[in-house]
């Protein structure tokens, strides 16, 4: 059992004022404590609603704050800072662990891979039961002070929002002419069609990209232009 005063500090680290505590101590349990008969006292369904909540609040920012990145590129982003690896490494820093209730001979064969997992189910745990128990305001704050923070960071890795911005930038420095773009294939038909766009500097081919729309063509070339830039 986790007693009093460590769910006081608990409360104290997530900044969260629990009315039924038994809410928090089950977010912070792991199914190894309870007997076959009462595994619902376990953090389980609460991770599984954490983790739909914390991917809903995820994509939704990534909407609103990266207008000009493709379906595939926010797709990429919100997997990334919703992995086990980002998640791990939130709680983590947290200090969660200390918190986690584990049966000791479960503890004793657990590496660090395993802490990092609990770290990151417990994680998940929490955001449902605040949402549970303080509602989903409460959690959407949680969300947005605990983890929002780690796209912006990522964002970095996983996408370029602006990439025909940018290479048109290093192409005008570099030779005083603007990219031009050009369509150098179309086939399909209706709403399966599919657009071939090249980026030329002068006549000299930059980079290719293929999409649905000539726009999202145009983009993908200017990024795989980049990309090949950065190789040299």
């Amino acid at each position: 059992m986790v007693n009093e005063e460590k769910l006081d500090e608990l409360e104290a680290l997530l900044q969260v004022k629990f009315r039924d505590r038994s809410l928090l101590r089950r977010a912070v349990t792991h199914h190894s404590c309870c007997p076959e008969t009462s595994v619902q006292d376990s953090y389980d369904t609460l991770e599984f609603l954490g983790d739909a909540i914390i991917g809903a609040h995820v994509v939704e920012y990534i909407y609103r704050t990266y207008p000009g990145a493709s379906e595939g590129e926010m797709t990429s982003l919100k997997s990334e800072v919703v992995s086990r690896r980002i998640l791990a490494k939130i709680g983590q820093g947290l200090g969660l662990f200390p918190y986690i209730r584990v049966d000791i001979a479960n503890l004793r064969t657990f590496n660090e891979r395993s802490r990092d997992s609990l770290c990151a189910d417990v994680l998940e745990a929490l955001v449902g039961a605040i949402q549970i128990d303080q509602g989903p305001e409460v959690a959407r704050d949680f969300v947005a002070r605990i983890i929002l923070p780690f796209v912006s960071q990522l964002s970095h890795q996983s996408l370029d929002t602006n990439p025909k911005g940018k290479l048109q930038k290093i192409v005008l420095r570099r030779s005083g002419n603007l990219p031009r773009y050009r369509v150098l294939e179309q086939s399909g038909r209706n709403n399966d069609r599919l657009f071939t766009v090249g980026v030329f500097e002068h006549d000299f081919l930059l980079g290719i990209g293929k999409a649905s729309s000539i726009k999202e063509a145009g983009r993908l070339a200017a990024r795989e232009a980049l990309e090949m830039m950065s190789q040299k």
